[in-house]
């Protein structure tokens, strides 16, 4: 694996000639890498691309740590207004904390559907987040990934994006959390929702958290077994997944 399939600071477009317009979001810490594969994929069938890196990201640890929970919000609405006025379909894909963004976008804009892989509205670590690192973060500043797993985890895991977490921008991310689950019932989109029973981050709860609090009508569920939590990486059950994804796209433009 390079070094670019594990941290890209590159943003992506393809086929901006395309009215179909999609907006993938990546996760916490990590970058464009994480849904590269996946927006090769739609970019094939000839949908408009656009993968960028959300602000402090592909870049430093230290930088990530001086971001506001409010620019990766901004910086969001934005990129996605301009494909919105290109497009007469819009569609969201979010992993992680991407997930969230794509969540808040979609109670501002008309969004055609949203694709949330692997959301992090409630984090595993809940005592972690929720209060030590709240007050320590600042002192604490950062904490290599593989430290957070279990040794018997560690080796199995591939972490994309920065080697360490930001911890002072964790904190902002459970901020933007409880700014953006106030308003999830404004959330209407036709609304697919993926996780894998692999997952070492995001935990199941998060997917009933979305069906209770969105007002969609249309709501699917897709469950993978094997998939770790970059589940847009490709992986055994990629094809079944990119096959969902493109599906769901398709039955709703």
């Amino acid at each position: 694996m390079s070094n670019l399939d594990l941290f890209d600071p590159n943003n992506y477009e393809f086929n901006s000639d395309s009215k179909i317009g999609i907006y993938l979001i990546h996760g916490f810490s990590s970058t464009t890498s994480e849904l590269k594969q996946i927006a090769n994929f739609l970019s094939d069938k000839g949908y408009h691309i656009v993968l960028n890196n959300l602000p402090g990201h592909g870049t430093t640890v230290d930088d990530c740590n001086n971001t506001k929970f409010q620019q990766w919000l901004d910086f969001s609405k934005v990129e996605f207004a301009k494909l919105c006025s290109k497009s007469d379909k819009v569609f969201i894909i979010g992993h992680s904390m991407g997930g969230v963004v794509a969540l808040h976008l979609a109670t501002m804009f008309p969004v055609t559907g949203l694709i949330l892989g692997g959301v992090v509205l409630k984090f595993k670590l809940f005592y972690f987040t929720n209060y030590i690192n709240r007050f320590f973060c600042k002192i604490i500043k950062h904490r290599e990934k593989k430290l957070t797993f279990e040794k018997s985890m560690r080796d199995s895991i591939t972490f994309y994006g920065y080697k360490a977490y930001p911890l002072i921008a964790l904190e902002q991310f459970r901020k933007m959390n409880l700014f953006v689950k106030k308003d999830l019932h404004k959330v209407n989109s036709p609304t697919l929702i993926i996780h894998s029973k692999n997952d070492q981050v995001s935990i199941k709860e998060n997917v009933d958290i979305i069906k209770q609090s969105i007002s969609s009508q249309n709501i699917d569920f897709f469950e993978m077994i094997h998939a770790p939590h970059s589940l847009f990486r490709i992986n055994e059950e990629s094809d079944l997944l990119f096959k969902a994804c493109s599906d769901f796209i398709k039955k709703n433009i």
